[in-house]
């Protein structure tokens, strides 16, 4: 196996020749034989056999001078050899300097533009997003707006259907007892409590309190139901009017019917253009005012010759809350109702009993029982108004009143019960008989307080009671 070889240098005087190992020989020595420096030899030596011979002519250069012109010419040669790879080695090193920084540079550039290229592309891709978006914001909103046109148009059909619908209505008052019974089904109809059922809460429910009870009741505020008016009817009704239906208070302490009048279509009650009053006949117990809302129920009609025939009279739901006076007329249907009602603070109930406790009513006196506070003197409550057909009573002597409750401030007011009675065929008063009575907490009122109209002594007892808070 051949051996590697390195490069040998053959001198020859000023003459070198570099050989590359043993295949290197034959071609040095053709290359050797070639060069100007083996030619320059070879004419000496001609030149030398000549002067040997006698052949070389006068004025010729000698072989010194050949020889020296010849080692001259190498070493320029080999000066200018040496400064041209001085020149192309600087420059050499300087374009290989300026080929790395220009790569360098040219790296770096691709980075940058790579990396800008990148952040275009994700700039762009991002503004096609939000595009998308924004063109899909579009097309919601779009949608959105349709719908809110069509959501108008429907609200605008149905106030307009609703216009059309409620223009019947007189009032507010009307147009809520139309909606009554929805709303109170709504919000009261559970437990097995429905609509028509009259309040479960008797009078006197506090009368004799438990120790526990002083801790659970209180006053309140009250309404004095004091009278119910046909004020005006329609021209196509006709006075006199044969009544019925019903009026009723609906309080905070149970929502149901606390019937203030109420009559069968069997047993009207006939009202004149002179007497245009319902006779009422409640409240049961003292109704109850409070933040929270409470109503008065009003249901009437007009009898007419057959069923069919019959005709409404008013329909009416008022809003009670506290501080609210509900006094004033309210037109409905064939009629306007005026109210007279008022507020009293701090109230207890006061159920009254009128007893015959020696005599008889006298005979031609038609009389009216009433009862009043101190501090409104002209809300009087009539608790019974009675003509020639004599003073109702039952077999205990018991007065039958057609009212018995009624609300007394328990700080500052007086409760006063009073009878007025008049000759049946005379208009004028023949004997009035009052009595006053300080209200309490609990408890009935003092024994021996009586009334008294000719032979006829009446005594007077009141129930006093809190409400439960």
């Amino acid at each position: 196996m051949a051996s590697a070889s390195k490069p040998i240098n053959l001198a020859h005087g000023a003459l070198e020749i570099q050989m590359d190992g043993l295949g290197g020989w034959a071609k040095a020595g053709e290359e050797f034989g070639k060069s100007p420096e083996m030619q320059a030899l070879q004419k000496l030596r001609a030149e030398a056999e000549m002067k040997r011979s006698g052949q070389v002519k006068i004025g010729m250069p000698t072989a010194e001078a050949a020889a020296a012109k010849i080692v001259k010419g190498r070493a320029a040669r080999k000066a200018a050899k040496i400064n041209r790879a001085k020149s192309e080695g600087v420059n050499f090193m300087d374009a290989k300097y300026a080929a790395m920084k220009a790569r360098s540079e040219a790296f770096e550039a691709a980075k940058i533009a790579k990396a800008r290229a990148e952040e275009a592309e994700e700039a762009a891709k991002m503004a096609k997003a939000k595009a998308e978006a924004a063109e899909e914001a579009a097309k919601i909103a779009k949608v959105k707006a349709e719908e809110a046109a069509k959501a108008k148009e429907i609200a605008d059909e149905a106030a307009r259907l609703k216009d059309k619908e409620t223009e019947w209505a007189q009032s507010e008052a009307e147009l809520f007892a139309s909606k009554f019974r929805r709303y109170w089904n709504e919000l009261f109809a559970r437990n097995g409590t429905t609509f028509h059922q009259t309040t479960s809460i008797p009078a006197m429910c506090y009368t004799y309190p438990t120790p526990d009870d002083e801790y659970n009741t209180t006053t309140l505020e009250t309404l004095q139901i004091i009278s119910v008016k046909v004020a005006s009817i329609k021209d196509s009704l006709h006075w006199p009017l044969q009544v019925f239906g019903i009026v009723a208070a609906r309080d905070v302490l149970d929502h149901k019917r606390n019937i203030i009048f109420q009559r069968s279509r069997n047993n009207c009650q006939t009202i004149s253009q002179d007497d245009p009053y319902l006779a009422l006949t409640g409240p049961s117990r003292a109704v109850a005012v409070s933040v929270d809302p409470s109503h008065v129920e009003v249901s009437l009609k007009v009898k007419g010759t057959t069923k069919s025939e019959d005709k409404d009279l008013s329909e009416l739901v008022l809003l009670l809350r506290s501080g609210c006076r509900l006094s004033g007329v309210y037109p409905s249907r064939l009629s306007a109702l005026e109210f007279k009602f008022g507020p009293i603070q701090n109230s207890v109930e006061a159920t009254i009993q009128i007893k015959v406790s020696v005599g008889s009513w006298p005979d031609g006196f038609r009389g009216v029982f009433s009862a009043v506070t101190s501090g409104n003197y002209d809300w009087k409550v009539k608790l019974l108004d009675f003509g020639d057909d004599g003073l109702p009573v039952d077999a205990d002597g018991m007065i039958k009143l057609s009212r018995s409750v009624v609300s007394v401030g328990l700080y500052d007011e007086i409760l006063k019960v009073s009878v007025v009675a008049c000759p049946v065929e005379e208009e004028q008063v023949g004997e009035i008989s009052e009595i006053a009575l300080k209200p309490d907490s609990a408890g009935i009122s003092a024994p021996g307080v009586e009334l008294k109209v000719a032979s006829c002594s009446m005594e007077v007892s009141v129930a006093w009671s809190l409400f439960c808070c």
